[in-house]
């Protein structure tokens, strides 16, 4: 209320500066009071009555188990109000059973949902037994009006009672001279430090629960508001054991929990325990940077993703600490290499090394399907796979004794999903695909489709045999979801025919 008051204030002073003095009082002073005084006025929407959803950082914080999540889908925006049930466990006090309606991002709601364990600050909890329950329909409420209206009435106070002679102002214009400063550099906290000790914590912990605990660990997550998970597989039971240490108050009772997972899905602790978390977030930083900048450790978790496969340490970096990049290491300190798609010379390489690492030759035909598709929100999907959403490279190949596919993606290790068997040989070689080509395409392209220099990267470009009459390889490309860039050509890069 006091905003829309100041608000009023604000364009009553433009109005009153701009009556009763010269023009350009009214063009420097007056017109930008007005507009400010605009911009400042409360407008009450869906989610300006409500609390931002936070996260607890303090030890004050209330560890909560979320049990449902519904998010308001009546507007596109970034923050909507968002309904939670949860079990809530205050410190010293018996958990309760809470709904409440906060604001809430996009990524914290992702957040919530793939991490249902997490804090809140003690000011945010909802009331034990609570007049009646919420509802969505509840806001906007009384402010749609009142807003509005305490910032009429305040400017019809100033207009009003206000003398036109206390309007009339000798204003001179400021000397520039001297007008000069600047700011050191602010630190910024390092959210990794002490990684390497809350995992030998979580190891010692884990280790209490019995003598094969140690042996049939599903996972370890390290958050970096320095709250700690892990999950841990019994044997005897088929049960899952969680672990939490919220916020570094301390760990709490254990509690068990049904699970899909079995012992194939587990890790031991001494493939972990000699791995240097520090300089493992340190090197996966330093190569988001070159692509990412301005991204901060957001969360770590150590789990054995696909059975069979190695353990991978997946970091979590995001704005403000929100999860939105992932990229994957390896116990022994590898990293994935995080890399922009739409760099057509990188993918290339990275490709060129993933095939060859896959023991696949290059001279050979054996590809039936070879993509790039780059990340950017606009980057067109031709057809669904295992990259339209993740973005990266991927090639289809097949042979008489193996086929199957390999995906290059940003963050993560080249995968590779093999069979072997009878097959049919396939019809052209990774190396006729020539990265000059695929460049020469784009470029052709983006003229055919006045595409925008900067939607360069918002590429999804393929050299496919896929439903081509004699198997006979072709390139297809679309930019920036725009039908006008998408065309058919030759290997050679010659222009065969609009669409594909």
């Amino acid at each position: 209320m006091v905003r829309a008051g100041v608000a009023g204030v604000m364009v009553a002073a433009g109005v009153g500066l701009g009556a009763f003095n010269a023009w350009w009082v009214a063009l420097v002073i007056g017109v930008p009071l007005i507009v400010v005084g605009i911009a400042v006025l409360p407008r009450p929407s869906r989610v300006s009555e409500l609390p931002e959803f936070r996260r607890g950082t303090s030890t004050s914080a209330v560890p909560i188990e979320v049990e449902a999540i519904t998010r308001s889908s009546l507007a596109a925006g970034e923050m909507q109000p968002t309904m939670l049930t949860a079990t809530i466990r205050p410190p010293d006090d018996t958990a309760y059973r809470g709904r409440w309606i906060s604001s809430m991002s996009r990524s914290h709601f992702h957040s919530v949902v793939d991490r249902p364990f997490t804090t809140v600050p003690g000011e945010a909890l909802p009331d034990r037994a609570p007049a009646r329950t919420p509802e969505f329909g509840d806001q906007p409420g009384r402010w749609a009006i009142a807003y509005p209206a305490a910032a009429v009435v305040a400017a019809g106070v100033v207009l009003l009672g206000v003398p036109g002679s206390a309007w009339d102002i000798d204003v001179s214009m400021p000397s520039v001279s001297g007008m000069s400063g600047g700011g050191g550099e602010s630190g910024s906290d390092d959210a990794t430090a002490g990684l390497d000790d809350r995992k030998r914590t979580a190891l010692d912990q884990i280790a209490r629960l019995g003598p094969t605990a140690s042996s049939n660990i599903l996972s370890i997550d390290l958050d970096e508001d320095d709250t700690t998970r892990a999950e841990v597989y019994d044997p005897a039971t088929g049960e899952a054991i969680t672990l939490s240490n919220y916020s570094g108050r301390g760990w709490d009772e254990p509690r068990r929990g049904t699970t899909t997972k079995r012992r194939p899905d587990t890790f031991r602790a001494d493939e972990i325990a000699a791995t240097d978390l520090g300089a493992l977030t340190s090197t996966m930083d330093s190569r988001l940077r070159a692509i990412r900048p301005g991204l901060r450790y957001a969360d770590m978790t150590i789990h054995r993703p696909v059975r069979g496969e190695p353990v991978l340490l997946v970091g979590e970096f995001g704005a403000d600490s929100t999860p939105d990049v992932e990229i994957q290491g390896r116990p022994d300190g590898q990293v994935a290499e995080f890399f922009d798609p739409g760099d057509l010379t990188t993918s290339f390489r990275l490709a060129r090394d993933a095939f060859t690492g896959a023991g696949l030759a290059t001279d050979q035909p054996n590809l039936r399907r070879f993509e790039i598709r780059g990340t950017a929100d606009n980057t067109s999907i031709m057809y669904a796979g295992q990259i339209q959403n993740s973005g990266g490279v991927l090639m289809e190949f097949t042979s008489p004794v193996r086929h199957g596919t390999l995906t290059v993606v940003p963050g993560e290790f080249p995968a590779l999903s093999d069979y072997r068997g009878r097959s049919s040989a396939g019809d052209f070689s990774f190396d006729q695909v020539r990265p000059g080509v695929f460049e020469s395409v784009r470029t052709q392209a983006m003229t055919r489709g006045a595409i925008e220099p900067f939607d360069r990267s918002a590429v999804d470009i393929e050299a496919t045999s896929v439903f081509q009459h004699g198997g006979d390889p072709v390139i297809k490309v679309e930019l920036a979801r725009e039908s006008a860039s998408a065309g058919t050509y030759s290997m050679s890069g010659q222009f065969l025919e609009s669409g594909y």
